[in-house]
């Protein structure tokens, strides 16, 4: 039998640019592709891309030529520049992992932006994907710091 896990896990970052530049950081399949992998080593690579109230995102994490994880994305809410809600499910080699519900506020601080992102995540997989996926979205974060302030 299966053991369910879940946690709760807020992340913050603040960035020195206006909530409109992080909130398109989200909508622009580009930028999103560019900062949504936990590693250098990891590639997105989206089959699908829907960024509306009730659209789908599909992607694929690959290493190299293996599809380490596929992630479909439905996004339930969207405020432009004040708030996303949305929920992923991953999967790796066919099989749920686990699920997460994803919530992100851009608050305007000074000339930036604080956001907040706070992960109710199940895992079906066992207790590490927990681990695994706070650390993947704290890469990630790092990675659209990046993006956002010019190292990209």
């Amino acid at each position: 039998m299966t053991q369910m896990h879940h946690r709760t896990t807020t992340l913050e970052r603040s960035f020195p640019v206006k909530p409109e530049a992080v909130f398109q950081a989200w909508a622009d399949l580009e930028k999103r592709s560019l900062w949504n992998s936990p590693s250098d080593e990891v590639k997105i690579k989206y089959t699908e891309d829907d960024f509306s109230i009730g659209g789908k995102d599909v992607s694929l994490c690959l290493v190299g030529d293996y599809v380490a994880a596929e992630v479909i994305g439905i996004y339930h809410d969207i405020a432009p520049n004040r708030h996303i809600v949305y929920t992923e499910v991953i999967s790796s080699e066919g099989a749920m992992q686990g699920m997460s519900l994803v919530s992100v506020t851009f608050t305007p601080s000074g000339a930036g932006t604080d956001m907040t992102v706070t992960l109710q995540t199940t895992a079906v997989s066992g207790a590490d994907f927990l681990k695994d996926v706070e650390e993947g979205w704290t890469a990630s974060m790092g990675m659209m710091e990046k993006l956002l302030v010019g190292y990209y």
